[in-house]
């Protein structure tokens, strides 16, 4: 049996992170959301052109759709939960990037919108692509069977 990976260590524009896993419980309520998530955009693709699927061929902007009604205390419970786990590796040691009362951990964050999706986006894919085996393709079949 593996060792389970609990972290991850990235660098985004010179500075270092540590994405830690989420605690099971938080984690299997992430994946039911992600799949609330990506079943409606990907409705429409066809499993048969799922393996040759390139992202440029795709309309963001309907596929997206589903997105736009997205309420915003289901992204913030998301996001606030991603970057709990999230630190900033430092040489005083490892700081939270979002402290447990929901202010920021870290300098220089606070209006780095690219920084906080990235961060966002990198750990939830973190945090799920082991259930599926890290391919996110795979994902899509199984919500499109789910839902058909």
């Amino acid at each position: 049996m593996e060792m389970p990976i609990n972290y991850k260590d990235i660098e985004i524009n010179g500075r270092k992170f540590r994405l830690n896993k989420l605690n099971a419980r938080t984690g299997s309520y992430m994946l039911f959301k992600l799949l609330k998530i990506l079943t409606p955009i990907f409705k429409n693709v066809k499993q048969e052109n799922l393996k040759d699927m390139d992202l440029q061929d795709l309309n963001l902007t309907e596929l997206a759709e589903s997105l736009f009604d997205f309420p915003e205390e289901e992204f913030r419970y998301i996001q606030d939960n991603l970057l709990q786990v999230t630190e900033e590796r430092l040489d005083a040691g490892n700081q939270k990037v979002l402290n447990s009362n929901l202010g920021w951990g870290i300098l220089n964050i606070e209006n780095d919108v690219s920084l906080v999706m990235n961060l966002t986006i990198q750990c939830l894919v973190f945090n799920v692509s082991g259930f599926f085996g890290g391919n996110l393709l795979e994902l899509i079949k199984k919500a499109q069977n789910t839902y058909k």
